[in-house]
Order: structure tokens, then C-alpha cells, then sequence
């Protein structure tokens, strides 16, 4: 007979609350929308960031995820292009020569400073293998780049990068001019577009790699710049030593690509931290809003409330109530935020092109997030509700 008493009474503070909510829509909707947006907020800021990291991160892995390199730690070693085919031959490699970068800028002009007193444009230089160049990913947008026979006879050839042809004026019809590199004359074969992740290549002239081994220009150690098989970077990168130089491997120093699952996880958290402090004002806001409610409730409702209490009920019950009508305020709003949060989600990354990357339970948290959110915004107005006094009431 208790726990019948007991059922009823629960079903009664469901009854009383569902009757509540619904009988001022309007109201129920606005303190709702509140929550809703604090927790479609945080819906969102969580998946765009997952969805901005996996993005990113494929990007880096289609461009940087290949390419390893190997510096020689000695700047008087300049090893012979034969020192790099043994290394060509290991599993994974698909590409790899030598290069050096100049230890200063080189003064470039198109006259000699016998001829003109002009100072030049100061570019970068450096000295590399056809071979490192393919492996650089280097794209000649006209004319051509030298080849190995330049390279072995000794040729005073180059190519330039854009901005660096652009500064000497050299138009597209022009890659066969000759300029002067601190008063060396070097015919120009071509153009190039300087790489994405090869900043040292940008405003530059590229000379063969026997400029370096010959020491016409100073330049720093040399570097072996390989492209590798995607996966295969790791694996070429453990064996790059010992295929270089087998009888002392602890002569070069080997640069991998950072691993990707912590480069994601790094952007991920970074943006995330960025916005969830947005979002969680953003529940805040809603959760004062649904607790202002509901004790303007309280207030309006005084006399309904001592009536109950004068009739039979308990402060428990009164004070359920209106925790049940807190918890079906936040249960709404999480599942509208929710809803809400995932189109957020989708549209921005149809726009920026991106996969969708939502986590299961993000889409449970939002519901669950609102639930607990309202509970706790009801607390207060459900114990002022419980402390209402029923003679006082009836009085007034």
C-alpha cells in the first residue's frame, strides 16, 4: 500500500510538471532556446574541430608525410652523387639527391658590376641533384631545369625561382638570358615555382649540385632530401643512415615528419580550448535563464502552490516539481542544441570541403549535457518552492 502512495505521488509531480510546461509554451520554448544554444555551441566547436584537425592533418600527410631528409654533420663533407644510389635501392624510397643551402645570400644581377655599379638582388643559394629537386617536388613553370650531364661537365647553369625572376625582369620569353651571381655568369634554363614547405627555395637560384662539391660558393652541410612511399617515411628514415655512409651512420642526422596522431591531436585541442570557453558562457547564460524562469514561476504561482501544500502536499513533492520542470527545460534544449549543433557541423564543412568528423557520443552528450544543466538551474527555485508557506499563501 506505501508504494502505491509512493507511485502516485511521483506520477502526480510528472503529471503537475508536463501540465506546467505545456501550459505556457511560449515561455517553456524561450527558457529552452537558452540552454539550446549553449549546448549547440558546444556541439559544434567540438566537431568542427575534429573535422579541422582531420583536415589538416590529411594535408600534411599528402604533402609533408613523404619526405625525409638527412643532414650531414660535418660542413667539409661533400659527398660524390654516387654516395646516394645505394640509398635509392631501399624499399620505400621513391626519390632522393643531395643538396646544399649557401651559408649567405648571393648578390644577383643581370650585368656585371665591371659593366654596372648596381648592387643586385640578394636571393638565396643553392646547389642541388636533379634528383633532389624531383624529390623537392620542384614544378619548372617554363623553360627546363639541368639534368645529370650539366651537372657532371660542370656547367655554369641555374634555374630561378619566380620572385626572384620577377626581380630581374626576366619575362616568360626570356629563360635563356645569363645572369650574374656575385660576378659569375650562369645561363638561366628555366623558371620555378618555389614548393609549399621549402621556405629556402622561395626568392632563390638553384645551381648543380657540383657548385657545392666544387666549392664555388659557400655553402653549408650537405643534406639528402628523399621522397618516400606514403607509410614509408618512418621505416626509410630508421634505414637512411646505414645506406648512406655503413661505416660510421652516426655521421648524418635524420629528420622524419612529426607523427600525425599527436600533429592532430595538438590542432584539435588548441581550437577547442579556443571555443569551449565561448560555449560553456554560452550554457551558463541559458542556465540562469532557465533558473530566473522558473523562480518568476514560482512567484506567479505562490497561491497554487500553498494550495497544495494546505490540501496535503509535501515540501518533496512541490520541490520535485519544479525540478522536473528545470530538467524538461535543459532536456530540450539539449536535444534541439544537439540537432541544431550537428547542421552547424555539416554546413560549415560542406563549405571548406571537409569530412564530417562527429563523435557518437557528442551526439548523446548534447541531451544528456541539457538534462544535467537544468537540474541544476532548478535547484534553487525548487527549495524557494519547497519553503513556501501555506497559511501565508492562503492569507494572501
Amino acid at each position: 500500500m506505501r508504494s502505491d502512495r509512493v507511485r502516485t505521488r511521483a506520477s502526480d509531480v510528472f503529471g503537475q510538471a508536463y501540465l506546467a510546461v505545456l501550459g505556457r509554451r511560449g515561455r517553456s520554448m524561450l527558457t529552452a532556446a537558452g540552454i539550446g544554444l549553449g549546448i549547440a555551441a558546444t556541439v559544434a566547436t567540438v566537431g568542427i574541430s575534429a573535422s579541422a584537425a582531420e583536415a589538416i592533418s590529411g594535408r600534411f600527410d599528402a604533402t609533408q608525410a613523404t619526405a625525409v631528409s638527412a643532414r650531414f654533420n660535418d660542413a667539409r663533407v661533400r659527398p660524390e652523387p654516387a654516395a646516394v644510389d645505394g640509398f635509392r635501392q631501399v624499399n620505400g624510397v621513391t626519390e632522393a639527391g643531395l643538396t646544399c643551402t649557401g651559408t649567405e645570400d648571393g648578390r644577383l644581377s643581370n650585368v656585371s658590376t665591371a659593366v654596372s655599379a648596381e648592387g643586385g638582388e640578394q636571393v638565396a643559394v643553392v646547389a642541388a641533384q636533379p634528383a633532389a629537386l624531383r624529390a623537392l617536388q620542384v614544378a619548372v613553370a617554363r623553360g627546363r631545369t639541368f639534368d645529370d650531364g650539366h651537372d657532371l661537365r660542370g656547367d655554369h647553369v641555374a634555374i630561378l625561382d619566380s620572385s626572384a625572376a620577377e626581380a630581374l625582369n626576366l619575362t616568360p620569353g626570356r629563360v635563356d638570358a645569363v645572369v650574374y651571381l656575385n660576378d659569375v655568369p650562369y645561363a638561366v634554363l628555366g623558371v620555378y615555382e618555389a614548393p609549399a614547405g621549402a621556405a629556402y627555395l622561395t626568392n632563390a637560384i638553384v645551381l648543380p649540385y657540383h657548385a657545392c662539391r666544387d666549392g664555388w660558393e659557400p655553402f653549408g652541410e650537405a643534406t639528402v632530401v628523399a621522397r618516400t612511399a606514403l607509410g614509408a617515411a618512418d621505416q626509410v628514415g630508421a634505414a637512411m643512415p646505414l645506406a648512406l655512409i655503413p661505416e660510421n651512420p652516426a655521421a648524418v642526422t635524420v629528420q622524419t615528419p612529426a607523427d600525425l596522431r599527436n600533429f592532430r591531436q595538438g590542432v584539435e585541442g588548441e581550437t577547442q580550448a579556443l571555443f569551449l570557453g565561448l560555449a560553456v558562457v554560452s550554457l551558463v547564460i541559458g542556465a540562469l535563464g532557465v533558473s530566473n524562469t522558473t523562480l518568476v514561476s514560482v512567484l506567479e504561482r505562490r497561491s497554487e502552490i500553498g494550495l497544495r501544500r494546505a490540501i496535503g502536499a509535501s515540501r518533496r513533492a512541490v520541490a520535485g516539481q519544479f525540478l522536473v520542470e528545470s530538467s524538461c527545460f535543459g532536456l530540450a534544449g539539449g536535444l534541439g542544441g544537439a540537432i541544431i549543433g550537428v547542421d552547424v557541423i555539416s554546413v560549415v564543412c560542406l563549405l571548406k570541403g571537409w569530412l564530417v568528423v562527429i563523435d557518437p557520443l557528442l551526439l548523446l552528450a548534447g541531451p544528456a549535457g541539457g538534462l544535467i544543466v537544468g537540474m541544476l538551474a532548478g535547484v534553487y527555485p525548487a527549495w524557494a518552492a519547497a519553503r513556501v508557506a501555506p497559511a501565508a499563501t492562503l492569507r494572501g
